[in-house]
This record gives C-alpha cells, structure tokens and sequence, in this order.
C-alpha cells in the first residue's frame, strides 16, 4: 500500500508541475497577442492620423482657397455634454460642395452664416477643409505621437510581464 501511495504522489506532482507549466505557456500566449492585438489598434489609429495628415499636406501644397459659409453646427452627444462640428458650404465653377469638419467644440467655434475661409482639392473639391491650421493639423498632431506612446509603453510592460512570467490571467 505505501509503493502505491509513493506513485499516487509522483503521479500527483508530475501532473501538478505540467498543469503549471501549461497554464505559464498558456499566460505567456496570451500576453503575446494582447500585445500584438493591442498594437494592431494602436497603428490602425496612427494610420487614420497619417492619412489625416497626408491630406492636410496635399491641400496646403496644391489646394486652392476660396469662401464659404457656416450653414449648420452638426451637434453630438457625448456623455451628457454637446459638441458643435460646423457644416460648411461652399462653390467651386458653379456647383455646391458641403463638408463637415471634423473639429467639433463647445461653445460652437461657429455660428451659423459665418464666412470662413476654405482650402479644397481642386482635382476633387468635395475633399475640402476650413483653411485653418488647427482644423487641418490638430488631429494628426495629437493622434500619431499619442498612438506611438501608448504602443511602445504597452508593449514594454507586456514584455516585461512575458520575461518575469508574471500571472496576467488567474489561473
């Protein structure tokens, strides 16, 4: 009886010991596409300011200015408090184009039957933008670096988490 209870043991810690290092390599796998997961958001945000900013390039570098009007402020809701994202219309050889910018604010930044300025694509005027710099450059601005960061600092911490073995799920 006591040869069988010295197997039970052995067999006991053998499967204990695997278990454990299942769940490591388990852990470890998860950590490993949390991170390239996580990573995947952080470039798709980065590429959509890229693209932002490729734009803002372009129209600064070949667009043609002319004015507009103000002829709504587009409201959004977000958690309890309002946005104002002016609708601008403008026309380019006779026929009317209408963009949204993408710079909401509160208060409203404009009022409805306001003149502003307005930079478009002339190859394709419907790609239009307040010729401000603010209006084309803010968002890139924000985005990229902001993107970056939160990819290099997650990743060192999932790394660090990966080389310590360190428990991220319970197990």
């Amino acid at each position: 009886m006591e040869e069988y209870e010295k197997n039970f043991d052995k067999v006991v810690d053998k499967t204990t010991d695997t278990l454990e290092k299942v769940g490591h390599g388990v852990n470890k796998l998860y950590i490993g596409c949390a991170t390239v997961l996580a990573n995947l958001f952080f470039a798709a945000f980065c590429l959509w300011g890229v693209f932002a900013a490729v734009v803002a390039y372009r129209l600064e570098t070949t667009g043609v200015v002319t004015e507009g009007t103000v002829i709504a402020l587009d409201e959004s809701y977000n958690d309890g408090s309002v946005a104002y994202d002016p609708v601008v219309e403008f026309t380019v050889d006779g026929q009317t184009y209408t963009f949204e910018s993408g710079n909401a604010s509160s208060p409203p930044a404009y009022q409805v039957g306001e003149r502003v300025s307005v930079i478009y694509d002339p190859n394709n005027p419907s790609v239009a933008q307040i010729n401000k710099y603010s209006e084309r450059w803010l968002f890139p601005i924000l985005i990229i670096p902001s993107m970056l960061c939160g990819s290099i600092v997650l990743t060192f911490f999932m790394v660090r988490a990966w080389r310590r073995g360190d428990d991220v799920l319970p197990i």
